[in-house]
């Protein structure tokens, strides 16, 4: 038995504030380790002891093996779990633990090993009866071959990185036009992900469905299943929304494929927790092996929900030696689960992920609701990591109770200071396709024009800004200065109403209004006029009467910044419009400027190149994940500003075109 009683977490965010939850709960000490840019972090507060690894960049951290070993030894930890991500489902780092003498809370080396390339995954599930997809998986990586075996395969086919997951290195090709642009590009993107550049490919299922199994092995011999997840709903193939069970499968197609994914982890001698993928093809309704996630996974919350389980207090029982604490037969589905992931991004501008402070952080008070996070108030959201903030998960006792749940928690919760997804998380919760299942892993892409519409009523602008004026005319009646004793609104011109004017994106509301007598107002902005009764604010929320009806608002300040949303809608920017404008900054012609902060990655053009219209330019890397940068007129390259591996801030000039 591999008795431990501190436990350093090699992770960071919510995930090593899960793993310290349930850690304490066990009666075990833990040990956070932080990079420059989480210092702050609340993942380090909650820990017992932390100590500080590196650089903000994962390479100088959260990846650098030797500093997470040297970590443990000088705190004294005995066992090290690695979350997700970063070195989860690195062989390399498993055996250093165990070279050390120290318990690695996952798999075994020889499983890693086996499941990491998928290449080789993919033929050992073929020998032992798990149904795999058509393609190609052969050593031979030269672009003639991949292209000689893609149009064997045939189109639409998936290039795919053999050695990660997460949608890194993976691109769809329809045609043949496609296919060396697309290779070379995952390629790329492969190798700076996961250092290894093989890919692999496969038959292409225009539609089809995402479904995953938990398995959880001990080191006596016992797997267990705890059922499936589905997870179709996906962006840059990556998943936003997670569900369990699957709306999808029949009770024969479950146990079909729950004890297909056992004899997977058979196979490899599985132990500790892990992830058996696959694809549902939903015109032949067959299943196809995928890959084997030797790790937790992101979406293991839905799973306890239905099962009442604690995944990450089996991984730590499964890791000291102890057996698993239930049968298969004492494992049952109670009820429905939803998970949806709050993304810093911007679904508006293709999933643009964004960064900055979080001026206000709240979630609401709805039962049967988990929230998993590792930020709060004042916290930044930096350009090192993933760009995922927190996790929502609602339990009903059906698939619609958990809807209703999940739609209620998301209206609550309040994310101000930056951009995020929840609005266009709760546009898809209220779709017809998503409710009925109607959808598949290509939902997103072929509906987000119709899901990105903007459904608000003419009216939000209008309610929002007076929800602005309000918390201001309330800060300036709570202000101790020598004018107290003026009337509030006091203006030497009585005549003339007091008035803002915000300007929110291209649109701009001048707002006057009139204040009665017993917190009762006259607001208008062009036509519209209203009568408003304050009700009540804080630092963070607004409530007041328009005509009648009741309202509740969320609001956050910066400088001239307000961030304002309700339940209903999407939170928005209305800035305050300054009484004497400044100068604006002059336009450099033909400039291209980052449209966010990040690493540049790759540049594709030279001095002097005559490039077209969408040509593309450079590609920039930010929170995992790859931009282009794209002509918007054809020109010349008369100047580039940056280089390539360099850093740059969000409007940092880029290059310039002749045009």
């Amino acid at each position: 038995m591999n008795f431990f009683h501190k436990i350093l977490i090699a992770n960071r965010g919510e995930i090593a504030l899960r793993i310290i939850r349930t850690s304490h709960e066990m009666g075990m000490s833990t040990v956070a380790v932080y990079s420059d840019a989480d210092q702050n972090a609340q993942f380090v507060k909650a820990a017992d002891e932390a100590v500080h690894i590196g650089g903000s960049a994962p390479l100088e951290s959260y990846l650098h093996q030797d500093r997470l070993i040297e970590a443990a030894k000088r705190t004294g930890a005995q066992a090290i779990h690695p979350g997700y991500g970063f070195l989860a489902e690195n062989a390399q780092f498993a055996q250093r633990c165990e070279d050390e003498g120290l318990t690695f809370i996952g798999p075994s080396v020889k499983a890693i090993e086996a499941m990491g390339a998928k290449i080789n995954a993919k033929a050992i599930m073929e020998a032992n009866g798990v149904p795999t997809i058509p393609g190609y998986r052969g050593e031979d990586q030269s672009i003639k071959r991949l292209v000689k075996e893609a149009q064997q395969v045939g189109f639409p086919l998936l290039v795919k990185a053999s050695a990660g997951g997460g949608g890194k290195g993976m691109r769809i090709v329809r045609k043949i036009e496609e296919l060396e642009t697309a290779i070379a590009g995952a390629k790329r993107e492969a190798k700076s992900a996961f250092g290894d550049d093989s890919l692999l490919i496969e038959k292409y299922f225009e539609s089809a469905k995402h479904i995953e199994v938990q398995i959880i092995g001990d080191q006596q011999g016992t797997i267990l299943h705890c059922f499936e997840r589905e997870c179709s709903v996906q962006r840059r193939f990556q998943k936003i929304i997670e569900e369990a069970p699957s709306p999808t499968l029949t009770a024969a197609s479950r146990k079909d494929i729950c004890e297909a994914a056992v004899r997977a982890a058979q196979s490899i001698d599985y132990t500790n927790a892990g992830t058996v993928e696959f694809i549902y093809d939903t015109k032949s309704e067959q299943f196809f092996f995928l890959e084997v996630n030797t790790r937790l996974q992101v979406e293991h919350p839905v799973t306890e929900a239905i099962t009442g389980i604690d995944l990450v207090r089996w991984q730590i029982l499964v890791a000291q030696g102890l057996p698993l604490p239930m049968k298969q037969e004492e494992l049952s589905i109670n009820g429905h689960a939803l998970e949806c992931r709050l993304y810093a991004e911007d679904a508006q501008d293709d999933f643009r992920p964004a960064t900055g402070k979080i001026l206000h952080w709240s979630t609401g008070k709805t039962p049967n609701v988990r929230y998993d996070s590792g930020v709060t108030s004042g916290d930044d959201v930096s350009i090192f990591y993933d760009p995922m903030i927190a996790k929502v998960i609602t339990h009903g006792s059906s698939r619609i109770e958990a809807i209703h749940r999940m739609l209620k928690a998301l209206g609550e919760l309040a994310c101000l200071g930056i951009t995020t997804n929840r609005h266009f998380l709760r546009t898809i919760l209220e779709d017809s396709n998503f409710i009925l299942n109607k959808f598949d892993t290509r939902y997103i892409d072929k509906e987000l024009e119709r899901l990105n519409k903007q459904d608000n009523p003419s009216n939000t602008i209008f309610e929002y800004s007076i929800a602005a004026t309000l918390w201001q005319w309330n800060k300036r009646r709570e202000q101790k200065n020598l004018l107290k004793a003026l009337p509030i609104g006091w203006r030497s011109n009585f005549y003339k109403a007091p008035s803002d004017a915000y300007q929110v994106d291209e649109q701009f509301l001048s707002v006057s209004y009139h204040h009665l007598q017993n917190h009762r107002f006259q607001i208008k902005t062009g036509e519209l006029v209203a009568e408003v009764l304050f009700e009540y604010a804080d630092e963070h929320e607004v409530v007041y009467r328009i005509d009648g009806h009741r309202k509740a608002f969320q609001i956050a300040k910066k400088n001239e910044d307000f961030y304002v949303q309700s339940d209903a809608q999407e939170a928005r920017k209305l800035s305050l419009v300054p009484r004497f404008p400044a100068l604006e900054e002059e336009k450099i012609p033909g400039g291209y400027k980052a449209p966010m902060p990040g690493e540049v990655v790759k540049v594709l053009i030279s001095l002097g190149d005559t490039v077209e219209e969408g040509a593309p330019l450079l590609v920039l890397s930010s929170m995992k994940m790859e931009n282009t940068i794209y002509a918007d007129e054809a020109g010349t390259v008369e100047e580039i500003y940056v280089s390539e591996k360099g850093f740059v801030e969000a409007d940092t000039l880029l290059l310039k075109m002749k045009t």
